[in-house]
């Protein structure tokens, strides 16, 4: 279920490529998605499966994860990564028909 609470969502602490480094392939995740397309924000439930991490950059200062999610825990698993940003401390999913701003969900 879809909420209007991006200031909920801004509290939560960062998703970081550490957390997601720790996981073994197949290890999942729920995760909390902000779509930004309004004004206030909207929060979506996310599960993701996770396959794989690789870092981008020297330092492992920027990372991005492979694996599979889903919107809302319903319909298919579609393949998606997640950008994560250490200097900034985010996490952005991209692959789902909503993409944004991603924190684990608690």
């Amino acid at each position: 279920m879809a909420t209007h609470d991006s200031d909920y969502f801004h509290q939560l602490p960062p998703l970081t490529s550490e957390t997601v480094a720790a996981l073994s392939a197949g290890s999942e995740l729920s995760l909390l998605l902000l779509d930004l397309s309004t004004e206030k924000g909207i929060l979506f439930p996310v599960q993701y499966t996770h396959r794989e991490l690789t870092y981008r950059t020297p330092g492992n200062k920027d990372a991005v994860a492979f694996g599979s999610a889903r919107l809302n825990g319903e319909g298919e698993y579609r393949n998606v990564r997640i950008l994560f940003s250490q200097p900034r401390e985010t996490a952005a999913l991209r692959g789902l028909e909503l993409e944004g701003h991603v924190k684990l969900r608690t």
